[in-house]
């Protein structure tokens, strides 16, 4: 399913690697560190995120968000978005990353699940 998708702010699948019973998913380097790691990281070198570039990380995840929900084919629900899973280039273009627990939106289903999904954090 990631190997379709493609949008500027998703994190993009270079490659894939199978080697006997093991599988590894290779994705493109995005140098910056999470979103979490800028909010609550132990890097003290770093200054607190300026509203521009807030901004710009919370208007990018979000189309990053809207794409998988309306444009991707198929049509995919995240299921763990959170700040750990938004990767920021240098200049803070978020990269929404992490579809372990992603699953495509079947045509016509408005169920509506009360389950919890995600991961703690």
């Amino acid at each position: 399913m990631l190997s379709r998708l493609h949008h500027r702010n998703l994190v993009k699948l270079i490659g894939i690697c199978i080697e006997g019973r093991k599988r590894c998913l290779v994705y493109e380097l995005v140098p910056n560190g999470s979103v979490e790691s800028h909010l609550h990281g132990d890097d003290k070198n770093r200054g607190p995120l300026d509203w521009e570039a807030r901004m710009k990380i919370a208007l990018g995840a979000a189309r990053g968000l809207a794409y998988l929900h309306e444009d991707s084919n198929p049509r995919v629900i995240h299921r763990d978005f959170k700040a750990s899973n938004v990767l920021l280039e240098d200049d803070f273009t978020p990269k929404v990353s992490d579809f372990g627990l992603a699953r495509e939106a079947t045509e016509g289903s408005n169920h509506i699940s009360t389950r919890v999904m995600g991961t703690f954090g």
